[in-house]
């Protein structure tokens, strides 16, 4: 049987070696490189992950009170290197890595959020040409977004007073650097958002990643991408772009490109105006030469000098017209005239009343005329139409071939 002074709980045999890690000085605040692997970002914030090389693994945790101040996200196979203490993970027995910084191995953490971001809300579309929208050619108001003792502020408001071109501009101060930066700018746009404002223009000098990164922050590029105004990003120098430039509706090098960006050239305009205003006289002038020469031409001619010549040949004409329409009509209306004679005279031949008058007369009955003698019989009553009356007569007798042609 086993030594009672020998025998350990589980738990008391933990607490030893719990200890014993603790107090070595090389498992505390020790920095440990290599690749992320069952990583898993749990609903409580904290990180969960194992980090191995070719022959080992370790468990590591990384809380959420550390792991929100990481500029990137941690993704499995990534090569890291992770500072921390070494503790024992007394419920589940065994050693783990207490976390509470990490940076990619071989690329500087900014460097990394900076691509992760980027390309994250490039595939979204907020960098894409088609939503970028055209800076006003000749802005009244201008908003500004930068520190008040900012150099870049100075250079800009220089360069846009030698433009020559009237503009008011409305400063709404900014934090340009540091942990309250991005809420500080991000304050600032939603205050100017409110204002009648032609353009927006964000602003600052030039400096390291670390100094620019307020204007990579993702809360800094939505804003950015979510204004109703035109915005100019100008941040840093030439060779300094942030996520906030891929964003924004225009980029500037510098804050002076900025100014002649937004600002149009005032004396250039007035001197394009000039030459146009010549040019436009020139033309009008031109034009009225050329017009008056054909009126000069319409004037000198014979229809136009002596205008009532126009209406002596119509004239004529309607006279001529007038008389041979009178004569052909004349004729006709004496043919027709002769004609219709010819006719009246041709209808009182056959006119019964006319026959009449040259001693016929007509005989009729009850039933109508009396044409053949066969319709009479001695006794019959008749009446006689003469020209000028009618007769009753009676039938004594009844004679005659009846060819009709004795009278």
């Amino acid at each position: 049987m086993l030594e009672d002074s020998r025998l350990l709980t589980v738990s008391q045999l933990t607490d030893h070696i719990s200890r014993a890690i603790q107090a070595n000085p090389k498992l505390i605040d020790v920095t440990v490189a290599g690749e992320l692997s069952n990583f898993v970002h749990h609903s409580s914030g904290h990180m969960y992950f194992s980090l191995k090389d070719k022959d080992c693994s370790i468990k590591g945790v990384m809380f959420q009170t550390w792991n929100r101040r990481l500029p990137f996200v941690p993704q499995n196979g990534q090569h890291v290197y992770v500072r921390g203490d070494v503790v024992v993970y007394k419920k589940g027995g065994n050693y783990q890595l207490n976390a509470y910084a990490m940076e990619p191995a071989g690329q500087g953490a900014l460097a990394l959020a900076f691509a992760q971001l980027k390309d994250r809300l490039a595939a979204e579309g907020l960098f894409a040409n088609e939503r970028k929208r055209p800076l006003p050619a000749y802005p009244r108001r201008i908003g500004l977004v930068t520190s008040p003792q900012a150099a870049a502020l100075q250079d800009f408001l220089v360069t846009a007073s030698q433009q020559g071109w009237p503009v008011d501009f409305e400063l709404a101060p900014a934090i340009v650097q540091g942990e309250r930066g991005a809420a500080s700018v991000v304050a600032a746009l939603e205050l100017l958002y409110s204002r009648q404002l032609d353009a927006i223009v964000i602003t600052r000098g030039g400096g390291s990643l670390e100094e620019l990164w307020v204007f990579n922050e993702e809360i800094v590029a939505r804003t950015v991408a979510a204004s109703p105004i035109p915005v100019v990003s100008a941040i840093g120098h030439e060779t300094d772009f942030t996520i906030c430039d891929f964003v924004a509706d225009a980029r500037a090098a510098t804050p002076t490109a900025a100014a002649r960006l937004v600002i149009p050239d005032g004396r250039r305009l007035a001197s394009e105006l000039a030459r146009q205003r010549r040019r436009l006289a020139a033309a009008v002038a031109a034009l009225v030469d050329s017009r008056r020469s054909k009126l000069d031409h319409l004037a000198s001619r014979p229809i136009l000098s002596r205008p009532l010549q126009i209406l002596l040949q119509p004239r004529q004409n309607l006279d001529l017209g007038a008389y041979r329409f009178k004569t052909v009509f004349t004729r006709l209306l004496e043919q027709r005239r002769h004609g219709l004679g010819g006719t009246a005279a041709r209808l009182a031949d056959l006119n019964p009343i006319s026959v009449l008058g040259r001693g016929y007369s007509i005989v009729r009955d009850e039933k109508g005329i009396i044409k053949k003698i066969s319709q009479l019989m001695p006794g019959k009553l008749v009446t006689i139409q003469m020209q000028d009356g009618q007769a009753q007569a009676s039938i004594l007798a009844v004679g005659g071939d009846g060819d009709g042609t004795e009278i």
